[in-house]
């Protein structure tokens, strides 16, 4: 007989969460279902290796297939893969990660001063309701505000009704106004209007609440992008689509309850009502965007790469399902092309400033963004890196978080020193800190510039075979897995900083730019921005130039779409933006093959 068991997820900091499913339910898929974020980058299908538990209860046994993804000591002490667990009985899990990563836009979103807000308050005098001649409220309204057309929900009509009684004098209201656009008016002048910045990366989604008056931030939220269930990268999850009929639905339904997660933790934490939200201003990647509003992405699965749309689009927040009032509208900023996204026009809107400049706009990713600009002209281009920044694919790799390396030094005595947040035992290094390590090693002389680990190694670590290749155990814990490092996992690395490499070069070939013109490098994104300047150019990721050239400009993508959000003349800007862009298709570019071989190197 099917019964219910209980699952009890037990974090690294000792906080826990309950859920039930039935017997023989498969533990990752539960976890999938039940909204939980769950390791590794295969979607379940058991050849990532990512999905590593401690297991306290009774599952099935382990398998031959499953084996070859852990150690003996792992087996040992209860580790097992989520994905290849059937549950038998209720069990207690142990989860070596977190919701960390996300939390790293929320530290580098900052307020911008100086902007006109939209909204405008607006004091209206309207006479009473005349007995012997009346006149409709709407009418009334309408010829207290000439030139504004009335847009006003029916339960701002219905509370207005409560006020418009027979002998009444005069009415005094307060009215919000937005391009032209009444709409909102009440009685009380304390009148609040709110809007939504919403970033939706691959990996996580990002939102603020902005007092849309002062254009102050009242709030922030970070969360996994739970989509990551059906696919770590924007392409598994486009073949998702065209692999399910109900694909598109799906992906699209899991980002809209995201969202509104998102949104719901903004307002109960500001004590205000979905009625007080009246704009949103969304970023993301030209797939993040499709899915958003449920339209077929199969147009991302093959070249030419082309989407369904391309332009800013102005939606109704309730007809995307979003938690906000009858009148709140989404504003999608445009896309450049290709793979270029609306991100890419946010972070470049935040440095118009430096339009009549040389600089190049880098946004490092799983799918990285590589603009160039030559004194007002873009020339843009995308990197399929792959997803060894962020740790996938690398025998060790984990998203940044408590227990994962973060950053790697090298002492005078060439020995490593390891920082890990939150704890004193490594369970995975992060991608920022996989390109100190690569660094480092290749300083102290235990990689050559081919990758290759050398004899001296042996020297320092205790070196071993492995089916990926010559492994360095980097630091062994007595317990779980040792950090370790293995020819495939430099190799994977060698192939994610060519990608972004080759773009680099590419688009500086195609506006004709030598380095030396070259006045500033910007790194957007979490990534970007936690990476060391000096060791990305040992490694060759990105060009060799004055570390003082390289300026860290933090979540660049939501700071942009906070600006369209407060202000008209940014949205123009982001549409002139568009226009002036010229995207490159390196897999059709000129030398790119030569190019991607030739920067495979350190």
């Amino acid at each position: 007989m099917v019964e219910k068991v209980k699952i009890r997820l037990i974090y690294p900091d000792g906080s826990y969460y309950e859920y039930y499913t039935f017997t023989g339910a498969n533990l990752w898929h539960s976890m999938a279902a039940n909204g939980i974020d769950v390791a590794g980058s295969c979607s379940g299908r058991g050849t990532c290796g990512k999905c590593k538990v401690r297991i306290e209860g009774q599952v099935n046994e382990i398998s031959e297939e499953e084996r070859e993804y852990l150690l003996a000591e792992e087996i040992k002490i209860g580790e097992r893969l989520a994905c290849y667990c059937y549950i038998n009985e209720s069990v207690d899990v142990y989860l070596h990660y977190g919701d960390f990563g996300s939390d790293v836009k929320v530290k580098l979103f900052k307020e911008i001063n100086n902007i006109q807000p939209r909204v405008e308050r607006r004091q209206i005098f309207i006479p009473g309701l005349d007995k012997e001649a009346p006149v409709p409220l709407q009418r009334r309204i309408k010829n207290a505000l000439p030139g504004l057309m009335l847009q006003l929900g029916s339960s701002n009509w219905n509370e207005l009704s409560s006020l418009d009684r027979v002998g009444r004098p005069a009415l005094e209201l307060y009215g919000l106004v937005f391009d032209r656009q009444l709409v909102r008016a009440i009685s009380r002048e304390e009148i609040s209007a709110y809007g939504v910045v919403l970033d939706l990366g691959s990996t996580s989604l990002f939102a603020a609440l902005i007092d849309l008056h002062d254009g102050k931030v009242r709030g922030m939220a970070a969360k996994t992008n739970m989509q990551r269930v059906y696919g770590a990268d924007v392409i598994s999850r486009v073949s998702y689509c065209l692999d399910n009929p109900d694909g598109l639905a799906r992906l699209h339904q899991v980002l809209i309850n995201n969202i509104n997660t998102a949104i719901e933790e903004l307002l109960r934490d500001a004590e205000i009502s979905p009625d007080d939200i009246y704009d949103f201003a969304v970023v993301g990647n030209p797939v993040m965007m499709h899915l958003l509003l449920g339209i077929n992405p199969s147009g991302f699965a093959a070249a030419p790469y082309s989407g369904l749309v391309v332009d800013e689009l102005n939606f109704s927040a309730r007809e995307l399902g979003f938690t906000a009032g009858n009148n709140a509208m989404v504003y999608i900023l445009p896309q450049a092309g290709g793979f270029i996204g609306a991100d890419t026009i946010g972070g470049l809107l935040t440095l118009q400033s430096q339009k009549a400049g040389i600089y190049l706009f880098i946004d490092v990713g799983t799918n990285g963004e590589v603009v160039l600009c030559n004194k007002g002209q873009f020339f843009a281009a995308s990197a399929a890196a792959g997803p060894a920044f962020e740790g996938g694919g690398i025998t060790c790799g984990a998203r940044a978080g408590a227990g994962v390396i973060d950053r790697v030094n090298l002492d005078n005595d060439g020995k490593l020193q390891f920082h890990i947040p939150g704890s004193q035992v490594a369970n995975g290094i992060c991608g920022s800190a996989l390109i100190d390590l690569i660094a480092c090693m290749l300083k102290a002389g235990y990689i050559d510039d081919k990758g290759i680990i050398t004899s001296k190694a042996a020297e320092q670590w205790v070196t071993r075979g492995s089916e990926r290749g010559m492994e360095i155990v980097l630091l062994d814990n007595g317990a779980g897995t040792p950090i370790a490092l293995n020819q495939e996992d430099i190799r994977q690395l060698q192939l994610a900083k060519a990608a972004l490499r080759t773009a680099i070069d590419s688009v500086m070939e195609a506006a004709q730019v030598s380095l030396k013109q070259v006045e500033n490098i910007y790194m957007a994104g979490a990534f970007g921005s936690y990476i060391d300047p000096e060791n990305a150019m040992l490694i060759k990721m990105i060009p060799a130039v004055d570390p003082e050239k390289v300026v860290n400009i933090g979540n660049a993508a939501a700071q942009g779409a906070m600006l369209a959000l407060l202000s008209d003349k940014k949205r123009r800007e982001a549409r002139i933006l568009q226009d002036k862009i010229q995207c490159i298709e390196l897999a059709y570019y000129p030398g790119f093959q030569e190019k991607f071989i030739n920067n495979l190197n350190f």
